[in-house]
């Protein structure tokens, strides 16, 4: 019995760690710094860069 408790805190302790691990690279955010002066339609960056998408990825999502 008592070896089947030390697995459970095992599994426990290795999901943990995992799912921190995972969190820290899922949490991120794109910020653009947008000046009121812009014109409506004007380019702010390049978003599908920062996304890490080609053109091709693009247009074969459409």
């Amino acid at each position: 019995m008592r070896r089947k408790g030390y697995r459970d805190w095992r599994w426990q302790a290795l999901w943990w760690h995992r799912f921190l691990l995972l969190w820290s690279t899922i949490d991120g955010q794109t910020r653009y710094s947008i000046p009121e002066e812009v014109k409506q339609g004007s380019v702010v960056g390049n978003l599908a860069k920062d996304l890490g998408l080609g053109l091709s990825e693009i247009f074969d999502r459409k």
